[in-house]
């Protein structure tokens, strides 16, 4: 039987680590440029707050909800994202007198439908795998694979679109680690990779904006005044931090010294604050959400759950490792957001409703060693 109340302990209090760490690093991030401007300094930690706290109201309400529940909503909302994604093309929002497709603007509340379709992916990805599993030979086959991948790929270049790189390359890599775990015959699944790193090498090559960044990252120290400003500034942060850092609070990158140091170059901020202790424990805290997430995802008696949990878990972790890479100058800026950690609403709050299915599936019926076995 379900345990009725039961949790993966672990799960949840990394989960709620990190809540609490962004709602810091977003308050040390923003509290002190917003006094140097006349503005009010917890301005932005009101707004994190509220989003928090949305956030983990969605994390408790998808822990509630029946792993079914989501079996049947899987190809809805898919279709469903797939309709934002066309939306947002077509109704940009209007930030600052400029047209942004990457928004819905509601009014009261701005949503980003590419996170959307990071959920989406997992979830139809799940229910594919779930449903055709049991068709002799169709896993296996060029068939199978192209019907697996195909809305994942309408939602992929309809993000390419907007234009967002680096959440059209999160997807398809997303897709590729999916498929790569389940069923799908590997050397097929390896076709994926095998077309779409030309793709991109061919549209950083014609795109004068992101040849740009890779010039950025490759020679940072000539171009700091330039085109590697950014980059240059993130690696100064983290030498600046040392091995203990400057202090919560204490750093002085955030005077407008490093743009966007509070959505995509958060880590940056907790390098220079706390330093190499502070950027490895965060880095384990992530693989600790790696290790039990798969832990979970692997024990649950039911195909749907574990594909659902895996990719859940691939979700979380490869944006993390993402962001931290970009901040490291491993890659060029693509805008990654630190799940739980970034300022912004609509990556927490789909993060947070991904992190309650996980904890959700944490409580479901475990296989049997009979099964674990095949006998």
């Amino acid at each position: 039987m379900i345990k009725s109340l039961y949790f993966d302990r672990v799960l949840i209090i990394c989960f709620f680590v990190l809540y609490v760490l962004g709602l810091v690093f977003v308050f040390s991030a923003t509290s002190v440029p917003s006094v140097l401007t006349d503005k009010d300094p917890f301005y932005f930690l009101r707004k994190e707050t509220i989003w928090v706290v949305l956030g983990i109201s969605a994390m408790f309400v998808s822990y509630l909800i029946p792993v079914d529940f989501w079996k049947k909503i899987a190809y809805p909302l898919a279709l469903f994202t797939v309709f934002l994604l066309i939306v947002v093309l077509i109704f940009p929002a209007q930030i600052n007198g400029s047209s942004v497709k990457r928004w819905i603007d509601l009014g009261f509340i701005r949503f980003q439908p590419s996170e959307l379709a990071k959920l989406s992916v997992v979830m139809f990805l799940a229910y594919f795998i779930h449903r055709k599993e049991n068709v002799r030979g169709f896993l296996e086959s060029w068939t199978g694979l192209a019907a697996a991948v195909s809305i994942p790929a309408v939602m992929t270049v309809l993000v390419l679109i907007q234009p967002h790189k680096g959440a059209a390359l999160f997807l398809a890599m997303l897709t590729f680690m999916i498929l790569f775990s389940s069923k799908f015959s590997t050397k097929k699944v390896l076709l994926i990779p095998a077309l779409v790193v030309p793709a991109f090498a061919y549209l950083i090559m014609t795109s004068d904006y992101a040849s740009k960044r890779i010039t950025a990252l490759i020679n940072p120290i000539e171009n700091r005044s330039g085109v590697s400003y950014q980059v240059f500034q993130s690696i100064l942060s983290f030498v600046k931090g040392g091995l203990t850092g400057e202090g919560i609070g204490g750093g002085t990158q955030k005077l407008k010294y490093l743009p966007e140091i509070h959505t995509d170059y958060i880590y940056a901020l907790i390098g220079e604050e706390t330093g190499f202790v502070g950027t490895v424990f965060i880095v384990f805290i992530f693989l600790l959400i790696l290790y039990r997430g798969l832990k979970i995802s692997l024990e649950v008696d039911d195909t749907f759950s574990q594909v659902l949990g895996t990719g859940i878990t691939f979700m979380i972790v490869l944006q993390g490792l993402l962001h931290m890479a970009v901040n490291t100058s491993i890659l060029p800026p693509t805008g990654f957001t630190l799940p739980f950690i970034s300022y912004g609403g609509s990556s927490l709050l789909v993060t947070s409703i991904a992190a309650g299915i996980l904890l959700r599936l944490s409580k479901e019926p475990k296989m049997t060693i009979y099964r674990r076995s095949g006998l």
